[in-house]
């Protein structure tokens, strides 16, 4: 989510610069930086990037051109609060998003305050979920998650067939019971917790380089299975899978998650989830 707390007023009047910071009193979790000139607008917007700029220029036309011939690709959303005289279509590159008012709707009229809260709004929830889709939808993850379900039900279908052969093992004569074991050694090959750690390691580590090698080097302390929380947690996948995939019941996920915490001196209000998803991004 974007942590941008700035808002760049950009005006040729201090008069109009007065009259907008005076209609966004009570939006007052953001700071206003304010500009006159195109080069400072340019400049505050490179090294800054605020969550969002408002023009109220005699020619907006002209700082938006210069804002889209200075960047590449401009991503910061703009309102334009247009002046009586200026045209209502105002020329943009395909990727700038633009919301335009007239300066006597938005700032005579004292409009302006909800409509900046609500595309304030829309953009935390646009960021929001691109970063849910960023977390849980990446064709990698969804790769990974089924490629890691995929070994546990093998494993466990392995499992119950050791138990079966068990089963059976006494009630048959000596040649079956030799057939019965080859078996069995023949699964123990091949469903090997080391080598179905190696393969899902190799797997995860392409996709997410470095992670785990930065995770043991600050947190020595973490177990195999901590560590293998922490790779589900960063594929951001679900409780229930976690559970199913560890062998494990809720109340365990809850006092493995603890004990984590514990082990990365995280606070009490710290979400593990967050942390482990923005850990070595």
């Amino acid at each position: 989510m974007t942590t941008h707390k700035n808002i760049l007023i950009g005006s040729d009047t201090s008069s109009s610069l007065a009259a907008i910071i005076k209609s966004l009193q009570d939006v007052d979790q953001y700071s206003f930086i304010t500009a006159t000139r195109i080069a400072d607008i340019v400049q505050i917007s490179k090294s800054l990037q605020p969550l969002l700029i408002i023009l109220s220029f005699r020619n907006n036309q002209h700082i938006l051109n210069s804002l889209q011939s200075y960047f590449s690709e401009f991503t910061i959303p703009i309102v334009c609060l247009r002046q009586r005289n200026e045209q209502e279509n105002l020329q943009l590159k395909e990727q700038t998003i633009l919301f335009t008012y007239s300066y006597e709707y938005g700032v005579e009229r004292n409009n302006l305050s909800n409509n900046i809260k609500g595309i304030i709004k829309l953009l935390k929830l646009t960021d929001t979920h691109k970063q849910q889709r960023k977390n849980t939808f990446s064709p990698e993850n969804n790769d990974l998650t089924r490629y890691t379900l995929e070994l546990d039900q093998k494993k466990q279908m392995l499992d119950k067939i050791k138990e079966r052969i068990k089963q059976l093992y006494a009630n048959v004569d000596d040649t079956t019971k030799t057939k019965l074991m080859s078996i069995v050694n023949t699964i123990k090959m091949t469903h090997n917790n080391q080598k179905h750690w190696d393969d899902f390691k190799l797997y995860f580590e392409n996709i997410n380089p470095n992670f785990l090698k930065r995770l043991t080097s600050q947190f020595p302390c973490l177990t195999a299975k901590d560590l293998k929380y922490c790779c589900y947690l960063k594929m951001n996948m679900s409780n229930e899978d976690i559970r199913f995939i560890l062998g494990i019941n809720q109340e365990s996920v809850r006092t493995h998650k603890y004990r984590l915490k514990k082990k990365m001196v995280l606070n009490k209000d710290q979400d593990l989830r967050m942390y482990i998803q923005s850990f070595a991004s």
